[in-house]
């Protein structure tokens, strides 16, 4: 009976929610890490075969609040800008916004929130591909491709779960460079008069001409490393999430061969221009300084867009969870690469091929409860909240030395202490789901925290 009371409750708390206007699918970026999952395609999914509903499911099982849709731009990358065709037999041709379609579809049917991330488009080749697009140097192409931008996102701005777009995966004017020094890169780019941060504040303008609040997703430059973050300009548009793929060092992350390589260890440094010892601290203090100096200058939401291991490797599972830990850390919203692909970056078939437990971890990732790889439970132990939900206060105690801090469902910080919180809501608060996060060292757990009036 008392859990159905809960239920009830809660439930009136959505409903009332919904009556007063829930959070903005900006607003919900603004919380930090509130959104957590994988990466999924349609076209390089495990045994070649489409991607289904059971996929979708399967990924909101684990406890994924999104997914992040690879695809391909409804338009063709060369003259006469065509419709992109996904699949062509004779008379019978399917588009690849008609996969994208079948897509969205699976995410809604599972509850997922998605973003669309856009890989290719009038000028852009994708950027798997070999070859540089010409439509960092061509306005004409430039604005084709917002013109298509447009189009896809008014297909899909009804939908509450589509929570956003990544204009384009990955911009590489060069992709024939492989990991420039970062002034070189700037060079070339100055040296070619190409302004990402101009050609993506084109895309923006582009969308705003029907949507005001869509959130719009931009990449870093060069395959959205870290490393050359330092040349992404803010956008004036205040609704901009801004993305990062860390995969460094990506000849560890790329390994073909299992168990070749180890982390931590030492690799080479674009940031730095040398050899340095890759572990959780270079990462956090170094490597990834410019995207949290970026964050932290603007306040702006930050999306690590990919991360991911190909193969099992020395020290793999360390790797996994460092980065996912610090992004924990950072307020970072992440989505693994890839669901469900394979066989490489397919976490549950290394497992079955190598005896890993890759995918136990990968699990354990979608709510920042990784405090071991088998054994999950030690840290929530520690955490006592009651009662919950709770009308006049609530008492949040754990360990002495973690960090408490309890969100709104906006994201905002209510209050903080270290140890233990008695928390008694301020009479203009409004009554709903707020958040508890506690802070273990380099570990964090989030908990929900109902407040009844």
């Amino acid at each position: 009976m008392k859990s159905l009371t809960l239920f009830i409750s809660i439930m009136l708390i959505l409903f009332s929610n919904t009556l007063a206007g829930q959070p903005t699918k900006f607003q919900k970026w603004q919380q930090p890490g509130f959104f957590k999952g994988f990466t999924m395609s349609v076209w390089d999914i495990k045994d070649m075969r489409e991607v289904n509903q059971e996929d979708f499911d399967s990924l909101k099982a684990i406890g994924a609040t999104l997914v992040v849709i690879e695809t391909q731009g409804s338009m063709d990358d060369k003259p006469p800008y065509g419709p992109n065709i996904y699949y062509q037999e004779g008379d019978y041709i399917v588009l690849h916004i008609e996969m994208l379609d079948r897509m969205v579809g699976f995410a809604r049917n599972a509850g997922l929130m998605y973003v669309i991330a856009v890989r290719d488009g009038p000028g852009r080749i994708d950027v798997s591909e070999q070859g540089n697009s010409t439509v960092w140097t061509n306005p004409a192409e430039q604005q084709l491709y917002g013109q298509m931008l447009k189009e896809m996102a008014a297909r899909y701005l009804p939908d509450t779960l589509f929570v956003g777009m990544v204009m384009t995966v990955e911009p590489n004017p060069f992709g024939e460079l492989w990991e420039p020094p970062i002034a070189v890169l700037d060079s070339a780019l100055q040296a070619n008069n190409i302004d990402l941060n101009v050609i993506q504040s084109i895309w923006i303008d582009s969308i705003r001409t029907i949507n005001q609040d869509l959130p719009l997703i931009a990449g870093g430059n060069h395959a959205s490393h870290p490393e050359y973050f330092s040349l992404m300009g803010k956008q004036a548009d205040n609704n901009i999430v801004y993305t990062t793929h860390l995969y460094n060092p990506a000849n560890y992350s790329h390994a073909s061969d299992p168990y070749s390589l180890t982390y931590p260890g030492d690799y080479w440094c674009v940031r730095l221009d040398a050899q340095s010892y890759f572990d959780k601290t270079f990462l956090k203090d170094e490597l990834y300084k410019p995207v949290s100096d970026f964050q932290t200058t603007y306040n702006v939401p930050i999306l690590v867009g990919e991360f991911g291991i190909m193969v099992p490797q020395n020290g793999g599972e360390t790797y996994l969870r460092d980065i996912a830990s610090i992004a924990c850390e950072q307020g970072w919203h992440y989505a693994i690469w890839g669901f469900n692909n394979g066989p490489e970056f397919n976490y549950k078939d290394l497992d079955s091929m190598y005896g890993t437990n890759y995918w136990g971890l990968v699990k354990s990732l979608m709510d920042c409860n990784f405090t071991s790889i088998n054994d999950l439970s030690s840290e929530q132990e520690k955490i006592e909240i009651r009662p919950n939900p709770f009308s006049e206060f609530c008492v949040i105690k754990t360990d002495a030395f973690a960090d408490i801090e309890i969100f709104d469902s906006f994201g905002r910080s209510i209050v903080k202490a270290k140890g233990q919180i008695v928390w008694e809501p301020d009479f203009y608060l409004s009554e709903g789901v707020y958040f508890v996060s506690v802070r273990f060292n380099n570990k964090t757990i989030t908990k929900p925290l109902i407040f009844l009036k």
